[in-house]
């Protein structure tokens, strides 16, 4: 699974989560749309966004910071 971690000039920087390796692809390769923390899906060499699984990784992500914001205020 690739993520987009961030935009640099002509290419979109991805995390590939199985290897933890970065990897740099050309936002022409991309579909229309595709914005920081999506995930991504390539398949003969197109992308597409799995909307769902990054909608569940944000839920995870959101989870876990109102945890770290709980733990600081003594609420754990």
């Amino acid at each position: 699974m690739l993520i987009i971690d961030r935009f640099e000039g002509e290419f979109a920087v991805c995390c590939d989560t199985e290897s933890d390796a970065a990897e740099n692809i050309s936002i022409s390769l991309l579909p229309e749309g595709a914005k920081e923390g999506d995930v991504l899906i390539e398949k003969d060499g197109a992308y597409r966004v799995d909307a769902l699984a990054g909608e569940r990784r944000r839920q995870v992500l959101a989870g876990r910071l109102a945890g770290l914001f709980d733990r600081k205020r003594g609420k754990v």
